[in-house]
């Protein structure tokens, strides 16, 4: 069967939409990518700490080999619920329309009276990676944000550890320049922290730094690190357990950030309307969930605190939310319910930050819709085209995606 009179709207071009776009123009889908930033790479240029190379680059070439093709329309700097409503997306005429704009939100911090010091020595992991990725660009002109010594990390997982990384290769990098040595936090992060201290005959003792505490309410071998197939055993489960315990001490040996599991915050400290610490009470993990003990509340002292405790997708007027996120019919298939034929992939709806998981969702809902959810008689694509054209003019982009991307390309 032609395919020729369809054509899908996908929100967000990054890993689960470049996919989408993949899947559906295999099998001659047109489709129209509409993407809140200039270009459409998502968290792996805004969210993955910039030492991650290799890997920036690798999934951003996929991306553009993707989305720059003919039967893609390109449509930049237009965000679903701000430029462009999603009763107007909806009724745009598209045979589906699949979100795919990720999660860009932060979890609330679980005690709410920290919220009057966000961007005061509090910060939420998504805004402080994207300040550390971009703040050296001469373009940048975000909110600064100064590293202090003895900061504490609340979270779990591989994205929390890399918040400690930066958190330290910042400070070491900033006490090394007071010192009249240049070494830059990718070089940090490449070396480790011990072994690039040894280069100058320094050691972390020398520096006089208590460093980040990164702290995580249940016990180490819960730390999401690797994931446990459903079908292990018991020995199988167990070398994953082990596995996890092993990478976090790779991370500590290598980047020397503390770390305390069975804990988490249910206050704050404040002295002269300032936020000097946190309130604290100690867990059992019984079944794999953190149980607070009574009596055990301690005050632990720090100089900023960052969230990293999970991301959500951000809400958008006329999209149905079941508490905080999406409110779908079922995740594999994606649907949302109470909209027709629109679809979430990706980490929008898996709640992970992990490419493998998003891409592979998005291939599977991508696949769904297209052999069972387009409409029989088609579209008018034409139409929607006109309408896609429009918003192309008014973001100010000529539809030469390469042009477009070399325009806009980062230092």
């Amino acid at each position: 069967m032609s395919n020729e009179n369809q054509i899908v709207a996908i929100v967000g071009g990054a890993v689960a939409g470049s996919e989408a776009v993949y899947q559906l123009t295999e099998r001659g889908i047109r489709c129209v990518v509409i993407e809140q930033n200039d270009l459409p790479y998502g968290k792996i240029e805004d969210g993955l700490p910039k030492w991650h190379t290799k890997q920036r680059k690798k999934q951003m070439a996929l991306i553009n080999e993707r989305v720059d093709q003919e039967l893609v329309d390109f449509v930049p700097n237009t965000k679903i619920g701000r430029d462009y409503s999603m009763g107007d997306l909806v009724n745009m005429g598209c045979s589906a329309v699949l979100m795919a704009n990720g999660a860009w939100k932060d979890r609330g911090f679980p005690v709410k009276e920290i919220a009057k010091y966000e961007g005061d020595n509090f910060y939420y992991q998504n805004p402080f990676v994207y300040w550390f990725n971009h703040h050296e660009q001469s373009t940048y002109e975000g909110e600064q944000i100064d590293v202090i010594d003895n900061a504490v990390v609340i979270g779990g997982g591989l994205a929390s550890i890399d918040v400690a990384k930066i958190l330290q290769v910042e400070l070491v990098s900033n006490v090394l320049k007071e010192r009249g040595i240049e070494l830059s936090t990718l070089e940090l992060e490449h070396k480790g922290i011990p072994k690039a201290l040894a280069e100058f005959d320094l050691t972390w003792e020398d520096l006089g730094l208590q460093g980040t505490y990164l702290l995580y309410r249940r016990n180490v071998r819960n730390m999401p690190l690797a994931s446990i197939p459903e079908d292990a055993s018991a020995e199988k489960e167990e070398k994953v357990r082990q596995t996890r315990a092993k990478i976090l001490q790779n991370a500590q040996n290598k980047y020397l950030f503390r770390f305390k599991d069975q804990t988490q915050p249910v206050g704050i400290i404040e002295e002269d309307s300032k936020l000097v610490g946190l309130r604290m009470i100690e867990n059992d993990v019984i079944n794999n969930k953190a149980v607070s003990k009574e009596g055990t509340e301690n005050d632990l002292k720090c100089s900023m605190v960052i969230s990293s405790i999970g991301s959500i997708p951000e809400p958008i007027d006329g999209m149905p939310m079941e508490w905080s996120t999406y409110d779908i019919k079922n995740e594999e298939t994606g649907e949302i319910n109470g909209l027709n034929n629109v679809f979430g992939v990706g980490n929008s709806i898996t709640g992970k930050g992990n490419i493998r998981v998003s891409r592979d969702h998005s291939r599977e809902v991508a696949i769904y819709v297209a052999e069972n959810r387009l409409p029989d008689s088609g579209v008018d694509v034409d139409a929607v085209r006109m309408k896609i054209k429009e918003l192309q003019k008014k973001a100010g982009y000529d539809g030469n995606y390469s042009a477009w991307v070399s325009e806009n390309a980062r230092e």
